[in-house]
């Protein structure tokens, strides 16, 4: 089984095709109470331009390009296989 890529600096490489020659910043957006996870603009400047993405963390410890879903509120037994 093939295991994915949970770091920023995989994902970023998968997304934005890091190379050495590139000039690579990384800021970070937001870190707020509402979530609990953090918000990351990567960028990568070479001779073809500029170009960035967002990434998010997730509660499971890896980086996505999309934001987590928020918790809601639940009541009820969770299902188990008998």
């Amino acid at each position: 089984m093939e295991r994915k890529p949970r770091s920023l600096h995989a994902m970023a490489d998968k997304w934005l095709g890091l190379q050495p020659e590139k000039q690579v910043r990384a800021k970070r957006l937001a870190h707020g109470r509402r979530w609990r996870g953090s918000c990351v603009y990567v960028s990568a400047a070479g001779a073809m331009g500029e170009v960035g993405m967002f990434f998010f963390h997730h509660d499971d410890g890896a980086w996505y390009i999309f934001p987590p879903g928020e918790s809601r509120p639940s009541i009820g037994a969770l299902r188990t296989a008998a």
